[in-house]
Parts: structure tokens; C-alpha cells; sequence
């Protein structure tokens, strides 16, 4: 036994389940990509045209001093420099939306989460607040902040420190200097910023993509409920028949040849089935023979290793009650899981050339002996 309890979530989450947290908002979504994004985007607007941008700055302060001696009229310079702000800053504000919108877009696409809007009284119940504030998710987002905050107060502090002198230098050459003096510090300031950001987001992705895969995990009893439920769900059976009817135009022995465990009659039925549980949640008929078809089936199992089970009631059910394509039923869950422990303690023996053990009698217990 694996020790884990029945209620633990081991199971990826189904794509229902995953179509479902869509619905509801509930997507890996970093905002630190966005906001790195959208502040990388900006910096590389301001490197490019810094020049006109400064000209802009010098021209407010030239318009500024050439009303000395004159009436000083307030209304003016500030039109004057409101106009000149905006047209710096309208063309930043215009390139952070729309990158920030394009970053959101690469990362969940376009989503419209109307369940999102409706009004929770649990979002506003203070004992689930107490739960967010001292939840894991806050407790990385305080730890991103405070990193945040620390990386820019100590790139500050040395911007500071190292920028007196060239500005002291600057001071005795006039304006031309000082452009080029500022405009080579706020860039090394931008560009470090940056970087810290944009490290903080690679870490920040990985962890929202791992956390929202974790938290959409599945017990296995979630996943049969499930199963049962999409059952007599019209778009899940259409799928089905789709699944089945693509299936059927394999060859069936070469399915057989491939399959996990094969059960039979032992003469008169056979039935093979498949699990991959990363591919599907559960087993899975992929071929079924009766009569001459039947030992036909069973002589490529033997012939490709694949082991045979003895068990005439569960050969019998499955060939009357199930089709091609089609999951095992529940009441066969438990035999069949028997089957599937079996085959995963003995794999290394199994899936070669002929079959040194022949066929397991389940109803001789046979299947469990601890090894062949």
C-alpha cells in the first residue's frame, strides 16, 4: 500500500476540471510578467527617444526663464508645461496598457470570467480574510514586495552615491553636460531595474503556473465522480462514440499487442484494455474478440508479452457491456485494479517476446503471488 489516504489530492487535474477553473477566472497568471513587460516596454520607449524628450524638459525651463522681467502670468506656464507633460507621458501610459494587455493575452488568452463578477459574501467574511492574509499565496506576495523594495532602495542609495560626483563635474560644463550625465544614469537605473524585475518574474511564473496546477489537483474518487457525471453529458458521449469510432478503424490485434493486460474466458472471450494514466483517468477497452477472433487476440498477447488474466465473470461482463473506446464500468473497478497492481509489480518481465509465466488464473488467486 502507498500509504496515501483516499481523500489527498494525487491527481492532475481532468481538462473538464480545468475548462471549469477557466469559467470562474481561476488561470496561471503571473503579474509580475506584466508588470516587467510593460516596464521593459516603456524603458526601451524612453532610451529611444530620450532625446526629443529632454528637449522638451529644457524647453519648458527656457520658457520659464524667459518671463523673467516680465508679467508672470501663472495660467500660461502651466498650460505650457501641462502640454509638454502630456506629450511626454501620454505615449508611455499608452505603451504600459498596451503591453500589459499583450503579456496577459501570451499568458492565458482571452478569457471572460463572468462568474468572477458575481457577488461572493465569502470574499467579504472577515474569517476568510484572515485566511488570505496569512495564506502561502500572500506570504509570496509579501516576499516578492519586500525583495522589491530592498533591490530599489539599494540600487537608490548607489545611484545617489555615484551620481554626485559626475553632477559636481556636470555643473561647470552647463546643460549639454548634465544631458548626458542624466540621461546615462537614469538608463543604468532603468536597465537594473529591469533585470531585477524581470528575474523576479521568471520566478514569480514558474511559481503561479505550479501553484495553480497543484491547486486544481484531484482526488481519485473527484475523478470517477466525475467520470459518472459527464456520463450523461450529450457533448461527453458524442466524444465517446468520436473516441470509439477512431479507434475501431485501428487494427485491433495491433491494439491488443500494445495494451496493458488482456482478459479471457479463457476460450470463448477476450478483451483487452489499456492504461496510461496520463492519458486517460481510467482503463480503457481497446479491443474485444469472441471465439476464433478471441484465440486470435490472446496468441499476439502471448506473442508480445503482454499478460493474460483468466477470469471468465469480468471477460464475460466486459465484452457484453462495454465498446471499443470505452472506460471500464465501476463494478469492474476493483478486479481490474487488481489486474493493474499485478501487472505494475511484474512489468519488468512483461512486454516481451512470449510469456514465461502463461495465463494468471485470477480465480485460482494466481495474481497474487508476489512475483513470477
Amino acid at each position: 500500500m502507498s500509504g496515501k489516504s483516499p481523500g489527498e489530492k494525487t491527481e492532475p487535474p481532468t481538462p473538464k476540471k480545468e475548462r471549469d477553473a477557466r469559467k470562474k477566472g481561476q488561470v496561471a497568471r503571473s503579474q509580475e510578467v506584466v508588470t516587467t513587460v510593460s516596464l521593459s516596454a516603456v524603458i526601451a520607449y524612453i532610451w529611444l527617444t530620450w532625446n526629443s524628450t529632454f528637449e522638451r524638459l529644457i524647453a519648458i525651463m527656457d520658457y520659464v526663464a524667459a518671463l523673467h522681467g516680465q508679467d508672470f502670468m501663472p495660467g500660461n506656464v502651466i498650460l505650457f508645461a501641462y502640454n509638454e507633460l502630456v506629450a511626454i507621458l501620454s505615449p508611455l501610459l499608452l505603451i504600459a496598457i498596451a503591453f500589459g494587455i499583450a503579456a496577459n493575452y501570451l499568458q492565458v488568452g482571452s478569457i471572460f470570467a463572468f462568474e468572477s463578477l458575481k457577488v461572493n459574501l465569502n470574499k467579504i467574511s472577515p474569517a476568510q480574510g484572515f485566511k488570505k492574509i496569512f495564506s502561502m499565496k500572500q506570504l509570496v506576495e509579501t516576499l516578492k514586495s519586500i525583495l522589491k523594495i530592498v533591490f530599489l532602495s539599494w540600487l537608490l542609495f548607489y545611484v545617489i552615491k555615484d551620481s554626485i560626483s559626475p553632477y559636481l563635474n556636470a555643473i561647470r560644463c552647463g546643460l549639454h553636460c548634465l544631458s548626458h550625465v542624466t540621461s546615462a544614469l537614469l538608463m543604468s537605473t532603468l536597465l537594473y531595474t529591469a533585470l531585477a524585475f524581470a528575474i523576479v518574474a521568471v520566478a514569480d511564473f514558474v511559481y503561479q503556473r505550479h501553484h495553480h496546477f497543484k491547486s486544481l489537483k484531484m482526488t481519485k474518487d473527484e475523478v470517477k465522480r466525475e467520470f459518472k457525471e459527464s456520463e450523461g453529458d450529450p457533448l461527453m458521449k458524442s466524444e465517446r462514440k468520436q473516441i470509439a469510432r477512431e479507434i475501431l478503424m485501428n487494427d485491433s490485434v495491433e491494439r491488443t499487442k500494445k495494451s496493458t493486460a488482456v482478459i479471457v474466458n479463457p476460450t470463448h472471450f477476450a478483451v483487452a484494455i489499456d492504461y496510461k494514466p496520463d492519458i486517460a483517468p481510467l482503463p480503457t477497452v481497446v479491443a474485444k474478440g469472441r471465439n476464433l477472433f478471441a484465440h486470435e487476440l490472446r496468441a499476439q498477447a502471448e506473442l508480445a508479452g503482454v499478460p493474460i488474466f483468466r477470469n471468465v465473470p469480468l471477460a464475460r461482463s466486459l465484452f457484453a457491456d462495454t465498446d471499443i473506446g470505452m472506460f471500464i464500468p465501476d463494478e469492474s473497478f476493483k478486479v481490474i485494479a487488481e489486474i493493474l497492481v499485478w501487472v505494475d509489480r511484474n512489468r519488468d518481465s512483461l512486454y516481451k517476446t512470449g510469456l514465461k509465466h502463461g495465463v494468471i488464473d485470477m480465480e485460482s488467486g494466481d495474481h497474487r503471488v508476489s512475483g513470477l
